[in-house]
């Protein structure tokens, strides 16, 4: 596949974290409003997260049951959410490029690279923007041995 060899990838080793956040079992066109529900909250609670991710729980018969959230020591004060532990381990990475539409390629590159054996863990979307600047950029992380 031409496109594992033109994404750069990264391996990062991470400690157990926690993200905070709120979470829906439905179709992926649900996921802009879970977005917009969670930014809301931190702009009214004036939170400062300079990350913030997006976690795939499971799916299936064209349902998601995905978890929008930030690191839960930031999401104090937040009310009707979920806390998610990550657990410490191995991730293989990629920067994603093309916006959001080439996230599900990206994370598809990555489960198919067959130079890594992959890890039962949570695999997750990283948004990174950090404080000071507009827009932000966004990693697909998938656990691997």
């Amino acid at each position: 596949m031409k496109v594992m060899r033109e994404m750069e990838t990264r391996i990062e080793l991470v400690k157990q974290f926690t993200v905070k956040g709120y979470e829906m079992n439905g179709p992926v066109s649900e996921i802009p409003k879970l977005w917009d529900e969670l930014n809301g909250i931190i702009e009214e609670k004036g939170a400062t997260p300079e990350d913030s991710f997006g976690i795939t729980l499971g799916m299936g018969n064209g349902n998601f049951h995905y978890l929008a959230g930030i690191d839960a020591q930031l999401a104090e004060g937040f009310t009707d959410t979920k806390e998610l532990t990550i657990p410490e381990g191995k991730f293989i990475v990629a920067k994603v490029e093309g916006g959001v539409g080439a996230i599900p390629a990206a994370f598809d590159a990555l489960l198919r690279n067959p130079d890594v054996k992959l890890r039962h863990s949570y695999g997750f979307e990283k948004y990174i923007h950090p404080i000071g600047f507009d827009g932000y950029e966004t990693e697909v992380w998938v656990a691997i041995e």
